[in-house]
């Protein structure tokens, strides 16, 4: 106990003795027996158990078994009794009292915590009524700092969002921006009665999306493990609405450039297709010299390459614009591959490619043409980006449920917070078109390939080792 709170206790025992006394002492004035003594005094116990506490009633009421025996039971004036049920009536009443005080203790312990829990749940009510205010056009996670520590009365409270990798904190916490982003690392919950402090990890289902401190609190572990479901439930529900807003946005924006885009492949489809027919027809007419016939040569073979390009920016159009209907065959993967090194070797330059195939024949369900494009997006990803003249390396894993496909190239990094965004239409991450020219339309596409089979894309990077992207496909069948 503090000293404040002993010198509370002390004032009250000292206020019972007194209170004691001055009823021994009227009783004795006026006369009173025993049983009417005894009735007092127990009225005075009781009082005091219901009003303060368990310790106090008791040393009152050792102090009146000492009163009743010295003034009310033979011989009077001194602490010996003749009569057998003196004795017992004392013993009774001290032992009724004890009992009394200690039930009116725990009732009034009940009921203290019923009010501190009720206080609590009025709390969380209005915490998850703010919530529902919070304005989603501003950032989330500072309304929802402020809110948390405004509301359930903490001294500081600290929020650490995984998404976006942003630490927001409201008040004074004691508390580096480390330890809370270790929280959620370690997804380790831990509760400090002695300095008012709380860690939690921010849960979606089973999943960790963040972590949340409060300092300088007075809530219970019910409380505390509410206010990190709300605030998981509020962090899960701005990024819904600002992702349904963007999604709309980016729909709308996308219907444009992919008309754009359809508009510009049929319109370089009629001269390219007007080159290569004059170059093929005077390749064919065979009288040219030596010099005029290897230029010539020389614009049949990059109109083909640009008619190959041009085919692929139809279909990536096509892609964009209407749902995709899978035309699904048995095919090899690990050839489809090796067919895909071997048709992308202009692009690929002085890159080397090894493929590491776990089987020497995997099979898969999927549609052949899509998933080319997918695998020479992936190629060509990795050869702009690569370290001039590294090697990328093909991995074809099958696991259980699904066959796993990695490309890794040498000597470029994708920072955390850019892993997510590059998969986006258009996007294409700062200071990249410095490294090597492009659109930002391939990896939307070997996304958008890879989700309509079922499967999953993502990235890894690191600045040591280069960037690795993986992509799966489920081992379905072919009614599937």
């Amino acid at each position: 106990m503090t000293k404040g709170t002993i010198r509370d206790v002390t004032i009250r025992i000292a206020v019972g003795i007194a209170a004691a006394l001055f009823i021994t002492w009227a009783a004795y004035r006026f006369h009173f027996n025993l049983s009417s003594a005894t009735s007092l005094h127990f009225f005075l116990v009781t009082a005091i158990a219901l009003r303060w506490g368990f310790l106090e009633a008791s040393i009152v009421s050792l102090l009146s078994v000492v009163c009743l025996d010295y003034f009310f039971t033979q011989p009077l004036f001194r602490f010996y009794m003749t009569d057998s049920h003196d004795w017992v009536a004392l013993v009774t009443f001290e032992s009724v009292a004890l009992l009394v005080s200690r039930l009116s203790n725990q009732v009034s312990g009940h009921a203290r915590e019923a009010e501190i829990h009720r206080s609590q749940l009025l709390k969380l009510y209005e915490l998850s009524q703010n919530i529902l205010l919070v304005d989603q056009q501003k950032p989330v996670d500072q309304q929802l700092t402020n809110l948390i520590q405004a509301t359930l009365q903490a001294k500081g409270v600290a929020l650490w969002n995984a998404y976006d990798l942003h630490l927001c904190t409201s008040g004074t916490c004691d508390i580096t921006d480390d330890e809370v982003r270790f929280i959620y690392f370690t997804e380790h919950n831990e509760d400090d009665s002695i300095t008012a402090t709380s860690r939690r990890v921010l849960r979606s289902g089973t999943r960790a999306i963040g972590s949340l401190f409060l300092c300088g609190h007075s809530l219970d572990d019910a409380s505390i493990n509410a206010t990190a479901s709300l605030t998981a439930v509020a962090i899960e529900r701005a990024r819904s609405f600002s992702a349904e807003t963007s999604a709309e946005a980016a729909r709308q924006s996308e219907q444009l450039r992919s008309a754009v885009l359809d508009g510009l492949a049929h319109a370089f489809k009629t001269p390219l297709t007007t080159i290569r027919s004059s170059s093929s027809g005077l390749l064919e007419m065979d009288t040219l010299s030596g010099a005029e016939k290897r230029l010539v040569t020389l614009i049949d073979q990059h109109a083909d390459h640009l008619n190959d390009l041009t085919t692929r920016l139809l279909r990536t159009a096509r892609i964009d614009n209407a749902d995709l209907r899978l035309k699904r065959e048995q095919i090899d993967l690990t050839q489809l591959i090796q067919n895909s090194i071997e048709a992308s070797e202009q692009d690929l330059g002085t890159h080397t490619v090894h493929l590491q195939a776990r089987t020497q024949r995997s099979v898969v369900w999927a549609d052949r043409q899509l998933l080319e494009m997918a695998i020479f997006q992936l190629l060509d990803n990795a050869a702009k980006y690569g370290s001039p003249d590294s090697s990328i390396t093909i991995d074809v894993q099958e696991e259980q449920a699904e066959t796993l496909i990695s490309i890794r190239n040498e000597g470029s990094f994708i920072p955390p917070h850019e892993r997510e965004k590059i998969f986006k239409r258009f996007y294409r991450s700062p200071g990249s078109d410095r490294r090597a020219s492009g659109t930002g339309i391939g990896l939307s596409v070997v996304k958008r390939i890879t989700e309509a089979h079922q499967g999953r894309a993502w990235v890894d990077s690191s600045e040591h080792t280069g960037t690795t992207f993986f992509v799966t496909l489920p081992r379905t069948a072919e009614e599937m």
